[in-house]
């Protein structure tokens, strides 16, 4: 584990990094099956959160298209 970050949603989905340098870090949540308690609770269940990675931190890697 490099670093841990918290949001305001317990059922996190997906990492990804982007960004025009790859230094955007992305994290998708989930809201479907989740109950009224749990998105009363968590009411930003289903969101997409974003932070700015430090300069430090590795950034991600341009996607490469497939061409025929």
């Amino acid at each position: 584990v490099l670093a841990e970050y918290a949001t305001p949603a317990l059922c996190t989905t997906m990492p990804c990094l982007g960004g025009a340098d790859g230094r955007t870090l992305y994290i998708t949540t989930a809201r479907l099956n989740r109950s009224a308690a749990e998105l009363a609770a968590q009411p930003d269940a289903g969101c997409v959160f974003y932070t700015q990675l430090e300069a430090k931190e590795a950034p991600g890697l341009p996607v490469n298209f497939y061409g025929d």
